[in-house]
């Protein structure tokens, strides 16, 4: 399920009648809200379905003459135009001159290859986005996606290779930690989506694998397990693995470990028929595969009714602009802990790696504005800045585009796309988890950056 941002935060009056109608529509979806300021594409275009059809969700691509590969393109070119959120900064379209040398590209061969035609389209449409995939299915499936690039050299975050053991007596003098939980959900085969354990040295850590709304059974239980963590003066999170899923699961955890307000990411939303098609497709794809577990599937089934119903909402009123982005910029949201905790006792460690990505990236966003708390172990993937994943299929080829509907700014502007977050502390040691460990039970190393809650959440 793509990853979905709560809405609670949006601010401001819509921006003329069209802008109100778009907004009202929105709330056909579970993730309603107030509408914010608006910003409509440019130029009206007419409206194509984009709409996979059931028995084609993962059918084999095929090879395409010169002529319907142009046709491809052209769609190719209609779903980024309609519903490519984007960086900011960045057209979600190629130069004029990219788009006509690929036209010319198709045109001088008379056949194409699926691979060689996803291979061209992911070169036209390259962009420094995590997101961004071109490929297709089939017996062999193919997915081609943006080159990993090494992080771009600069100040070397401090290295921490262990310490010797501690005692439990040394978490806390006279401080006896809480009884915690083992387990809250049932066993997985990769582990279990959220698992509360003791490092060798007693302190609680508490392991989030997923975001998945697939496991919202166990992500449910994050917010009191945040209460548990915040009675011990020390606590590990690891998210090592944690390739994201639905926001608002991060975002509650996030706001349940401290009392204090937290700058929002910044967002930017593409509303269209396009977009809400694409959604539809990547829910009815993963339905379709059989990987939502069956007390997940009503969870599912609602949201893919509630974006067919915007999608139809939206191509009833042919008037409407095609595409409108829905922009919130330096909100706040309140954390819900019930009292502060003071900043130097509260030392919480953060452990990452390569595998931590959208959501994950998106909870560290909040976390790192939190009194106390540390980020160790590896820089993340870098797949934050574009999410809420669309999937389109090209109806001559097969190839396939997947790509995010929404665009997200990190409040502290610490984050690079492909690069990730830096860790505060690079943990390359054997046992990173019993380093964090120890780590957490240090608190701040000397010369360890230090952050805080923003006075304001303007952008710097």
């Amino acid at each position: 399920m793509p990853s979905r941002r709560s809405p609670g935060r949006r601010r401001g009056a819509a921006a003329g009648a069209a802008a109100a109608l778009v907004a009202a529509l929105a709330c056909a979806s579970p993730a309603c809200a107030p509408a914010p300021a608006l910003a409509p594409s440019s130029g009206p275009a007419p409206l194509r379905s984009l709409r996979i059809p059931d028995g084609d969700i993962d059918r084999a691509p095929r090879a395409v003459s010169a002529a319907e590969a142009l046709g491809d393109l052209d769609d190719a070119r209609y779903a980024f135009e309609h519903a490519y959120a984007g960086l900011d900064g960045r057209s979600p379209l190629p130069p004029p001159g990219a788009l006509a040398r690929a036209r010319g590209a198709l045109r001088s061969r008379a056949a194409w290859r699926p691979d060689e035609l996803a291979r061209l389209l992911r070169d036209l449409f390259e962009a420094p986005d995590g997101h961004l995939v071109f490929g297709h299915g089939g017996r062999a499936p193919l997915r081609l996606t943006v080159a990993p690039r090494r992080p771009p050299p600069g100040p070397a975050p401090l290295l921490f290779a262990g310490s010797p053991p501690l005692s439990r007596a040394a978490v806390a003098e006279g401080a006896p930690l809480p009884d915690l939980p083992r387990r809250v959900a049932p066993p997985r085969r990769l582990g279990l989506p959220v698992e509360l354990t003791r490092s060798s040295v007693g302190v609680p850590v508490l392991a989030v694998r997923t975001f998945d709304s697939a496991a919202a059974a166990a992500l449910a239980a994050l917010p009191a397990l945040a209460a548990e963590l915040r009675r011990a003066p020390a606590f590990v999170v690891d998210l090592r693995g944690n390739a994201g899923g639905d926001y608002r699961f991060a975002e509650r955890f996030a706001r349940a470990l401290t009392d204090a307000p937290l700058c929002a990411l910044d967002e930017r939303e593409v509303i269209s028929v396009a977009a809400a098609e694409g959604r539809a497709n990547s829910v009815r794809r993963r339905l379709a595969r059989g990987d939502v577990p069956d007390e997940a599937r009503p969870r599912f089934l609602e949201h893919l009714a509630a974006l067919e119903r915007l999608a139809g909402a939206l191509r009833a009123r042919p008037s409407a602009a095609p595409r409108v982005d829905l922009t919130t910029r330096g909100a706040l949201v309140r954390g819900r802990a019930a009292g502060p905790r003071g900043a130097t006792s509260a030392r919480g460690v953060f452990l990452v790696d390569r595998g931590c990505a959208s959501a994950c990236e998106m909870l560290l966003a909040l976390v790192r504005q939190i009194p106390g708390v540390l980020v160790a172990g590896q820089n993340t993937r870098g797949g934050m800045s574009v999410g809420e994943v669309a999937l389109f299929r090209l109806p001559r080829s097969g190839v396939t585009l997947s790509f995010g509907t929404r665009a997200f700014r990190d409040p502290l502007g610490d984050f690079v796309e492909l690069r990730g977050f830096e860790p505060d502390v690079r943990l390359d040691g054997a046992d990173p988890l019993g380093d964090a460990a120890a780590l957490a039970l240090r608190g701040w190393p000397e010369g360890a950056p230090r952050r805080g809650a923003r006075a304001s959440c303007a952008r710097r």
